[in-house]
């Protein structure tokens, strides 16, 4: 016999736990089925060096109304990451040179190149969470960020800097990215870069995302099964039923699936998902890159870097002190290209911002690698969001979908996935009043 609730929730992370949260809320006997050992999905608060790390989803604002109003709602805090909020100086490479200055040399070059990026894209973008409220946003999804920049005016210097920028910021090449996956965090923020750059990586929970995460699943009160990734969801007119690789089988009024686009082929679903989302699965968002934390020996002063590609990391920041030294945070577009447990290549991608940085321990994960998400914060291709966002948040008689990827507004991080997760919760519990 299986076991039977309201409604069965597949993946822990954010959007997951936000949904379980309203779900106990309203009563319903709510089960969360995790692949993974561990709650958070795509975040993961570790420890590294006697230090809290995030290996994943790490920055929030207060711009971000979702994820914040949870904070707020919970008594969480907040914390600087002082690469950031206090750089002493700053490193770019321009010309396969190295410069170095203080950021106040650095930063006038980024509004700029991010001002001008955006500039004729503002009317598209009014209404930031209603991303397809004009339909002329359509000619502009086609393009790639690479298309965006290679029509911009800019010296060589400021070019550089630019492609260092998105290409760190979609955690892949710029070709592989859609123009308009920026533009709709440029336009929450305001057409600042200056906020753009506080919103996605200065302000961090004090006690890691963790702790919004324990705070959920305390309110919500689901059931909760670890290391059990979910084979096949089958759907019939009494109900769902939920297979895991494990042959435990599970069934319920209704069925939330949070998990990333990346892999939601890998479920069998039972009837098929409709064609638009089995394409946007089958294409899949675009990130493919790293994040990698090292501590190094040398400079002791808080500073940030970026680079544009082939670099193995384009973007760099300080985030703790040592007597010695500092730690560091990195991002890259390539998870193929560095191997987050090699300090020798770690070093070696550090050395290219900091010639004399030694580098004394490294962690990450590998996230292009990691078979439950195939990725890191998601973003996506050209064309994509037009095609498949409406298609995607459609639900399907007795499944809702839901995640970072199917947000109207912060797209691919913890407040995409609070937003969605809000979402697919209203929808289900209507679903299931009207049932």
């Amino acid at each position: 016999m299986t076991e039977r609730f309201d409604i069965i929730i597949i993946g822990g992370g954010f959007a997951g736990a936000t949904a379980a949260r309203e779900f106990g809320r309203a009563g319903k006997r709510a089960l969360i089925l995790e692949a993974r050992d561990r709650l958070g999905g795509r975040t993961w608060c570790s420890r590294f060096e006697d230090r809290a790390i995030e290996m994943g989803g790490t920055w929030i604002h207060w711009i971000q109304p979702h994820v914040w109003a949870e904070l707020t709602r919970y008594g969480l805090s907040i914390v600087e990451s002082p690469g950031n909020a206090n750089p002493g100086h700053c490193a770019w490479v321009t010309g396969g040179q190295l410069k170095t200055g203080k950021p106040n040399q650095l930063e006038p070059i980024l509004e700029d190149g991010v001002l001008r990026f955006c500039e004729d894209a503002k009317p598209y973008l009014e209404r930031p969470y209603e991303p397809l409220f004009n339909p002329g946003i359509e000619r502009l999804d086609a393009m790639s960020v690479k298309d965006r920049l290679d029509e911009m005016d800019m010296d060589d210097e400021q070019r550089d800097i630019m492609f260092g920028l998105w290409t760190s910021t979609c955690s892949t090449s710029c070709e592989k990215a859609g123009y308009v996956s920026m533009l709709r965090w440029c336009a929450l923020c305001q057409w600042s870069y200056s906020l753009l750059l506080d919103a996605t990586s200065r302000y961090k929970f004090r006690d890691g995302t963790r702790s919004l995460i324990d705070a959920l699943i305390a309110d919500g009160s689901p059931e909760i099964r670890l290391d059990a990734p979910v084979a096949a969801i089958e759907q019939s007119v009494d109900g769902v039923m939920v297979t895991t690789h494990g042959d435990e089988i599970y069934s319920s009024d209704a069925v939330v699936v949070t998990v990333p686009l990346n892999t939601l082929n890998d479920i069998e679903f039972s009837p098929a998902l409709s064609a638009p989302k089995r394409a946007a699965a089958t294409e899949g968002q675009a990130t493919e890159g790293v994040k990698v934390w090292a501590r190094i020996r040398g400079p002791s002063e808080h500073f940030y870097g970026v680079t544009r590609g082939p670099a193995a990391l384009t973007w760099i920041q300080s985030e703790y002190t040592f007597d010695d030294g500092l730690m560091i945070v990195g991002f890259g577009p390539d998870a193929d290209r560095l191997d987050v447990e090699d300090v020798g290549q770690v070093q070696e991608a550090i050395r290219v911002f900091l010639p004399d940085a030694e580098v004394v321990s490294v962690s990450g994960h590998d996230w292009k690698k990691d078979p439950y998400s195939k990725g890191l914060w998601p973003v996506f291709r050209p064309n994509q969001l037009t095609r498949y966002l409406q298609a995607l948040q459609e639900p399907e008689n007795r499944l809702f979908l839901c995640g970072s990827e199917t947000a109207n507004g912060w797209y691919g991080n913890d407040a995409a996935a609070t937003e969605s997760g809000l979402r697919a919760a209203r929808e289900t519990l209507k679903f299931l009043d009207r049932d």
